[in-house]
């Protein structure tokens, strides 16, 4: 039966095993949705916040150019500069004024790296320069050049009066070689009429494309109507390439992989002219942190398993301590019992053989499936040895009588189901013992010599108010009194003990028992022949 106890210790740790396991699972489980709940959630964050950024990003850009555009407005409606044109450039006095107010506006205003005006010939009749080293200088009439071959003179010197051409966004060249590092640069520029309508030249301001830039986020760029990638690099260096992406409609996002995106958005920064400005995110860092986040959850589980385990494997030590030590009370009572009436000698095992037997029948009977468990079978093994454990409380005048006893001596022997009970059920007081072990021990102790019918002792219970194990035992018990042999009776037959069984059932024995005692028999019989005195 030691079997059946290391049986139920390992259905026991299977369970709280599988609990762990699905609590593991339910962990990684919440720890992975929640995650990507988080992942989710930031990604829709970054999307709002893109989106929001773009719109700011629009509105400075609009400035911007806008900006720009009255500057360039201002400088060809001011008067001094009507005059010059007035002059046909001839005027000294007012190109000396003009160069004077383009001058301090150029200072002014850095962005602007280039101010100049061109006549209808092609040359440059004023040039302020905007320096890298942060000068400003009138550029001498000996170093004006000739820029009728240039587009954007050829384009701004066909508009009518009050039209704008804004260039496309280019690196600068400088004596036909592009600027290294590379400098992106935007041209606006406006045709100069007289006062009589006549064309005579442009007005140019060329600016850094680069101050736009700076006005963005860091992770912003531009891609132009030509195709051109634009962004600021971390040194402050241009990144200008051609741009491998291709976006559609006038704004929207374009998932590059799992973890990077770009929004973008078209702006009409002047009438007819658009940019595209985007804006790259990175979700990579965020899926690090959740799978570094997960992981170490994962190992913190595992290592709170660890414990637990080492926990239950002491547990489980301490439970086999247990079994041992319930299993060496047993034994001493039951040897104390035997002690006392050697006559027993290997009934104990007989009676515990039997009752398991028994109540495997007796289980599949839905009326008992689900009060017979494993446990209560184990349960009732270990304890039955304790039924006459009250014995010891007998005279030995009585209990070693080989003969009849008399009534009296009868009703002093009848005693001895009282004092074991009386014996058990002090020590699951004082101990507050909860195992169930002692529960069924104490009751076959105390009731065993009941019967069905009401009619035994000492309570004179009836029927179901008999605890159950008290009643599989009563069989037992009886079954094998009268297969054994005693100074006062000769051993009966097998067949002697089934018959009187049947006349007693519903008197004596609980008749759902004996129809399960009668459909297990030969089991008892194996049983009397292997354990035989």
């Amino acid at each position: 039966m030691g079997k059946i106890a290391i049986k139920k210790l390992i259905k026991q740790n299977k369970t709280f095993l599988s609990i762990t396991i699905v609590l593991f699972i339910l962990f990684i489980l919440v720890i992975y949705l929640g995650g990507n709940q988080i992942y989710k959630r930031e990604s829709k964050w970054i999307h709002g916040n893109a989106i929001f950024q773009l719109l700011s990003a629009k509105e400075i850009i609009k400035v911007f150019f806008s900006d720009s555009e009255h500057d360039l407005i201002f400088l060809r409606d001011f008067p001094a500069t009507q005059n010059f044109v007035n002059s046909n450039f001839k005027s000294t006095y007012y190109k000396n004024k003009v160069k004077e107010i383009f001058y301090f506006f150029a200072k002014n205003c850095k962005y602007y790296y280039q101010i100049r005006i061109i006549d209808y010939s092609g040359n440059e009749v004023i040039r302020i320069n905007n320096k890298r080293d942060g000068t400003t200088e009138i550029v001498p009439d000996s170093e004006l050049q000739n820029k009728k071959h240039r587009y954007y003179f050829q384009e701004t010197i066909k508009l009518r009066k009050n039209q704008i051409y804004v260039s496309p966004i280019d690196l600068n060249i400088e004596h036909g070689k592009i600027e290294i590092p590379y400098t992106p640069v935007v041209r606006l520029a406006t045709p100069l009429f007289n006062s009589n309508g006549e064309k005579k030249g442009i007005l140019i301001l060329n600016m850094y494309f680069s101050r736009v830039l700076e006005l963005l986020p860091k992770n912003m760029f531009i891609q132009t109507e030509e195709g051109n990638l634009i962004s600021l690099n971390s040194d402050g260096s241009i990144n200008f390439v051609k741009s491998k992406y291709k976006f559609r409609g006038s704004s929207g996002k374009l998932n590059i992989s799992d973890v990077e995106t770009i929004h973008y958005s078209t702006v009409e920064f002047l009438p007819g002219k658009k940019l595209v400005i985007a804006i790259f995110h990175s979700r990579f860092s965020l899926k690090i942190a959740l799978h570094k986040l997960i992981f170490i959850s994962v190992i913190i589980l595992i290592l709170f398993l660890c414990l637990i385990m080492v926990i239950s494997y002491i547990n489980i030590s301490r439970f086999k301590e247990l079994i041992g030590a319930q299993r060496a009370i047993i034994s001493s009572l039951a040897e104390l019992t035997e002690g006392r009436d050697p006559e027993t000698g290997r009934h104990l095992e007989r009676t515990r053989n039997y009752c398991v037997v028994l109540a495997n029948q007796l289980r599949k009977n839905k009326k008992y499936r689900k009060i017979i468990t494993d446990e209560f079978i184990e349960d009732l093994y270990e304890a039955s040895p304790l039924h006459d454990i009250g014995k010891v409380g007998i005279p030995d005048a009585i209990l070693l009588k080989e003969g009849k006893l008399t009534r009296e001596e009868f009703e002093e022997m009848k005693k001895h189901v009282t004092i074991g009970k009386k014996v058990l059920q002090h020590a699951i007081d004082t101990f507050k013992l909860k195992q169930s072990f002692f529960i069924i021990g104490r009751n076959i102790c105390a009731y065993h010599h009941e019967k069905y019918n009401g009619q035994g002792y000492p309570e004179g219970l009836k029927r179901e108010k008999i605890p159950l194990e008290a009643r599989i035992f009563a069989l037992c018990d009886a079954y094998d009194a009268i297969r054994s042999k005693r100074p006062y009776k000769k051993e009966l037959s097998h067949e002697e003990a089934i018959k009187r069984i049947k006349a007693d059932c519903g008197k004596h024995f609980d008749p759902d028992i004996v129809d399960a005692f009668l459909k297990c028999e030969r089991e008892f019989l194996r049983i009397s022949e292997t354990y035989k005195e």
